[in-house]
C-alpha cells in the first residue's frame, strides 16, 4: 500500500523567556527611540526603516524590563490582541489576556531571581508592517544558566509594534546546534485518522538523538484489528541540503522521501517505495496544517510499477 501517510503534528516550543535584550542596552535604545520620535514625526522614506528598527528595539526593551520586573500585565501589553505563545509543553496560548495569565503562572514556577537577556539579536523588516526578530535568549537563575534560540514575529499596529508570535527550540541548545528539523516540530505527538472501509491509522512522532532526528511509528487497523505497521526516521541530509526520511513497513517494504515546504502551512514529500514483492511505487504526499489539532493529508501523482493510480481524497488527521 502506497500510503504510509506520515501523519503529522506541530509543536513549537517556547517559553515566555524567549524574548528580550539586555536591560541596560534596552534602556539606552528606549531613550534613543523616544528622542528620534519626538524630533521627527514625518521621516524621509530613506530614514523610515531605521526609525522602525529603533521602534521595534524600544518595544523589545520594554517587554524585557517588564519580564525582569515580573510584571505580567505590562509584559502582556507588548503582545498583539491575538498574539500566540507556544509554551514549552507544546500547548499554545492565544490572546493577550490569556498570555498575561500564562506569564504570571510561569513566574510562579521559576526560581526567585531569574532574569532574561538576549544575545546575537537580528531584526529584519519583511514588509513595512511585519518584522522578524531572531537571536538567543539567555535565562539566568541563581542555580543555572541556559540559552534558547528563538524567533519572534512583530506586527505594526495603531498602538505601535507588538509581539504577534514566539517560537523557540524544544530543548535549549547553542545556536549552531539548532536542529535542522525544527521546521518539522509540528510532527511531534499522537495522531489518528479514519478513512473509508473501516480503516484507521494511528501515528506517534517523537524527537530522538538530541532533537536531530524524528522517529515516527504507524499502526494501521481494520475491522479485524492490527493490519500493518511501519517505522519512519527523518533526518537532515547535509549533502543533499534537504530533509529526508526513510520508512520500513512490517511486510518488508521500504522507501525514502524528500521533504519540502511549499507554503507556510503546507509540506510536500516526494516518496519512492520498494514494495515487499520488489514493485516500485512513487507518490507526492501533501500535508496541510489546519490548526493545532487537525491537518489534511492527500497523495497525488501516484504510480505503481509505472502504472498511474488515482489521487487520494483528502483525509483529516486529528490529534489524539
Amino acid at each position: 500500500m502506497i500510503r504510509f501517510r506520515c501523519l503529522i503534528a506541530f509543536v513549537l516550543i517556547s517559553s515566555h523567556v524567549s524574548i528580550g535584550i539586555g536591560q541596560e542596552a534596552g534602556s539606552s535604545r528606549q531613550d534613543q527611540a523616544r528622542e528620534k520620535s519626538s524630533v521627527k514625526r514625518v521621516l524621509p522614506v530613506s530614514e523610515r526603516p531605521r526609525f522602525e528598527y529603533l521602534a521595534i528595539e524600544d518595544a523589545i526593551a520594554g517587554y524585557l524590563d517588564a519580564m525582569n520586573q515580573r510584571d505580567a500585565e505590562r509584559a502582556a501589553s507588548y503582545w498583539s490582541r491575538r498574539g500566540q505563545w507556544t509554551q514549552k509543553n507544546g500547548e499554545r496560548v492565544s490572546g493577550r489576556e490569556n498570555i498575561a495569565a500564562a506569564i504570571k503562572q510561569s513566574f510562579a514556577e521559576e526560581p526567585p531571581g531569574t532574569t532574561v537577556a538576549l544575545n546575537e539579536v537580528s531584526i529584519r523588516l519583511v514588509t513595512p508592517n511585519v518584522a522578524v526578530e531572531e537571536g538567543v535568549a539567555v535565562i539566568k537563575s541563581p542555580e543555572s544558566e541556559r540559552q534558547t534560540p528563538y524567533s519572534v514575529v512583530h506586527v505594526k499596529m495603531d498602538e505601535g509594534w507588538k509581539i504577534d508570535s514566539v517560537r523557540a527550540t524544544r530543548v535549549p541548545v547553542a545556536p549552531e546546534k539548532v536542529s535542522r528539523l525544527e521546521s518539522l516540530s509540528w510532527l511531534i505527538g499522537d495522531w489518528r485518522d479514519e478513512v473509508s472501509g473501516g480503516i484507521s491509522v494511528e501515528t506517534n512522532a517523537s524527537w530522538t538523538m538530541g532533537d536531530h532526528s524524528i522517529r515516527r511509528s504507524f499502526q494501521m487497523f481494520d475491522e479485524q484489528g492490527l493490519r500493518e505497521q511501519a517505522t519512519q526516521v527523518i533526518l537532515w541530509d547535509a549533502k543533499l541540503g534537504s530533509i529526508r526520511s526513510w520508512v520500513f513497513d512490517s511486510k518488508g517494504g521500504f522507501g525514502t522521501g524528500v521533504w519540502k515546504q511549499v507554503e507556510e502551512n503546507k509540506w510536500a514529500v516526494e516518496m519512492e517505495l520498494q514494495m515487499a514483492d520488489g514493485g516500485i511505487a512513487t507518490a507526492r504526499n501533501i500535508y496541510k496544517i489546519i490548526d493545532d489539532s487537525r491537518l489534511e493529508f492527500s497523495s497525488t501523482g501516484r504510480r505503481l510499477n509505472g502504472v498511474t493510480l488515482p489521487d487520494t481524497q483528502p483525509v483529516i488527521v486529528k490529534r489524539k
